[in-house]
C-alpha cells in the first residue's frame, strides 16, 4: 500500500518549488521587477548616466567614467538580464497570454519586450531577435537582426499591444499585480503611444528618414495619447534590505559605491543657470567625518578620478532620486512635452515659430512641475530662458533642457548621439569651471555603443558582426544604425 500510494502521488522528477508551468499573475510581477531593477533602473543606465555627464566616478584609475567598457563588462546585461531574465518571461507571457485567452496580459509583455528590445540595441546594435528565444527548436546561435529592422519589430509590437489593451475579453483579469498601473489597461496604451512617439523621433537621423517626417509621425502617435503627470510609469521600492531603490542600492548605501556622484560639469551647469531642479537632483553637503566646514550646505561634484579629499564633500545623487523608498521613473512625463517641443521644430524645418515657442515653454514648465517647484520659481527660470530666434541656438536650447529634464534617465543618452546636444565635454577634457584634471580619458570622445560580450564572442562568433568584434576601444566608437546626425 505505501509503495502504490507512492508511485501515484509523489513524482521524484518534479521540484515543487521550481514549476514548469506559471500562471501570467505570476509571470508578470517578476518580468516588470526585473525590467525595472535589472534593466531601466540597472547597467545600461548607469552608464549611460556617466557618459551623459549626469554622474561621474569619483575612483582613480580607468573605469566606466573614463570610457573603459570591455566585453566582459556587458556580459551580465546581456546574458543574465536582458535576454532570459527579461525578453525571454516576455516571450513567455505574451504567448502563454493568446494561447489562453488573455489579451491584456499579452498586451503588458509586448510593452515591455519591445522598450527593452529599444534598449538593447540601442547600446549593441545589430542583435539577435527573430531567432533569440528558439532554444527549445534547437536553435542555440541566434543569427543578428539589423537595428533596422529591430525597429521595425518594436513598432508593430507595440501596435498589438495597444489593439489587445483595448480588449475586454480576458479570461484572468490583470490586477494588484501588475505593479505599475495595476492592470488598468488605458495607462499601458497611453505608455505605448509615448513609447512609439519616442521611437519615431529616435529614427530622425536614420539612414533613409527624414527628420520632418520622423517628427510628424511622433507627433500623431502623442495626440493619440500619451501619460501624464500623474500617470508616468514608476515602480515602487521599499525601505526593506534587498528591495530598496536601484539608485539607492547603487550610489548611497554603499552596495556598489559610494563615488559615483553627480558630476562637477553637471553641477555647475545648474549652479550657473540658478536652476531650481538642482535642490532634486542633488544633495547639498552635510558636516561629517572628513567634511570641511567650508563645503557644507554647498552643491560640489565630482570628476571622473580620485578626489583630493573625502568623498563626503562632493554632492550625492538627490533624495527625489535616491532614497531607500524611492520610487524609479521609467519614463517622466516632461519628455512627452520635449518630444512635442523638438518635433514641432523639426516639423517647422527647424525654425522657430510661435507653435514651437508655446511647446517648448510648456515642456520646462513640465519639468518643474514635475518636482512641485512653484511656479513663481518657474517663470523665474523660464524668463531667463527664453527661446532664441536663432534655430541652431533654438534646438540647442531643447534639447538642453529636455537633458535636465531627463535627468538619470537612459533617453538623454540616445538623444546626445542622435543630435549631438547638448554639446558635452568628454569625460575629464578640461571645461570652464572645472577644478582640476589628474586622470586622463581613454578614448578622446564620448563612447557611442557597448562592445558586444564576450559570451558572444565565444559561443556566437559567427553572427557577431565582424566589424565590431575586435579592440572594444575602436567598437565603442562606430555610430548604431540610427545614430547618422
Amino acid at each position: 500500500m505505501i509503495f502504490t500510494s507512492c508511485s501515484k502521488n509523489l513524482d521524484v522528477n518534479q521540484d515543487p518549488n521550481n514549476p514548469t508551468d506559471v500562471p501570467e499573475n505570476l509571470i508578470l510581477p517578476a518580468l516588470l521587477s526585473n525590467f525595472s531593477y535589472e534593466v531601466n533602473g540597472g547597467y545600461p543606465t548607469r552608464i549611460a548616466a556617466l557618459w551623459t555627464k549626469h554622474l561621474a566616478g569619483g575612483i582613480a584609475g580607468n573605469h566606466e567614467g573614463n570610457y573603459l567598457i570591455t566585453a566582459q563588462d556587458v556580459n551580465n546585461f546581456w546574458t543574465n538580464y536582458s535576454y532570459p531574465d527579461v525578453m525571454n518571461n516576455a516571450f513567455v507571457l505574451k504567448n502563454k497570454a493568446t494561447a489562453n485567452g488573455n489579451p491584456n496580459y499579452s498586451a503588458i509583455a509586448k510593452i515591455i519586450l519591445a522598450w527593452n528590445l529599444s534598449m538593447t540595441t540601442d547600446v549593441f546594435g545589430d542583435i539577435p531577435y527573430t531567432d533569440a528565444f528558439k532554444g527549445a527548436e534547437g536553435v542555440f546561435k541566434a543569427k543578428y537582426d539589423t537595428q533596422e529592422s529591430i525597429y521595425t519589430s518594436i513598432q508593430a509590437l507595440l501596435d498589438e499591444a495597444i489593439t489587445e489593451a483595448a480588449s475586454t475579453n480576458n479570461v484572468l483579469k490583470v490586477g494588484a499585480e501588475d505593479f505599475v498601473y495595476q492592470g488598468d489597461m488605458k495607462k499601458w496604451t497611453a505608455l505605448a503611444h509615448t513609447l512609439k512617439a519616442r521611437f519615431h523621433l529616435r529614427l530622425s537621423n536614420a539612414p533613409g528618414k527624414t527628420a520632418s517626417a520622423q517628427a510628424k509621425l511622433a507627433l500623431d502617435e502623442i495626440a493619440k495619447g500619451a501619460i501624464t503627470l500623474a500617470t508616468q510609469p514608476t515602480f515602487k521600492y521599499y525601505a526593506k534590505t534587498g528591495a530598496e531603490n536601484p539608485w539607492f542600492q547603487y550610489a548611497i548605501d554603499g552596495k556598489w559605491a559610494l563615488t559615483t556622484r553627480p558630476s562637477q560639469y553637471y553641477i555647475n551647469k545648474l549652479l550657473a543657470s540658478n536652476d531650481p531642479r538642482i535642490a532634486f537632483q542633488a544633495r547639498k553637503i552635510v558636516a561629517g567625518t572628513g567634511v570641511d566646514p567650508a563645503n557644507v550646505g554647498k552643491y560640489i561634484g565630482v570628476t571622473n578620478e580620485a578626489p583630493s579629499n573625502s568623498i563626503g564633500n562632493y554632492s550625492a545623487i538627490g533624495s527625489f532620486y535616491s532614497t531607500n523608498d524611492a520610487a524609479l521613473y521609467w519614463l517622466v512625463y516632461p519628455e512627452v512635452e520635449f518630444i512635442k517641443a523638438e518635433a514641432e521644430f523639426l516639423v517647422a524645418n527647424k525654425t522657430v515659430n510661435a507653435t514651437v515657442t508655446a511647446a517648448y515653454n510648456k515642456a520646462v514648465k513640465a519639468s518643474m512641475d514635475f518636482y512641485g517647484i512653484a511656479a513663481t520659481d518657474a517663470d523665474t527660470y523660464l524668463n531667463n530662458n527664453t527661446l532664441k530666434n536663432d534655430a541652431n541656438l533654438a534646438y540647442a536650447q531643447i534639447m538642453d533642457q529636455k537633458y535636465i529634464a531627463n535627468f538619470l534617465m537612459f533617453e538623454a543618452y540616445n538623444d546626445f548621439r542622435r543630435t549631438g546636444l547638448p554639446a558635452l565635454p568628454i569625460n575629464n577634457e578640461m571645461y570652464p569651471g572645472q577644478v582640476k584634471l589628474d586622470q586622463p580619458p581613454r578614448i578622446n570622445q564620448i563612447p557611442v555603443r557597448f562592445p558586444y560580450p564576450s559570451n558572444e564572442l565565444l559561443y556566437n562568433s559567427a553572427n557577431v558582426p565582424s566589424d565590431l568584434s575586435g579592440d572594444p576601444t575602436k567598437s565603442i566608437v562606430v555610430p548604431v544604425w540610427w545614430d547618422g546626425k
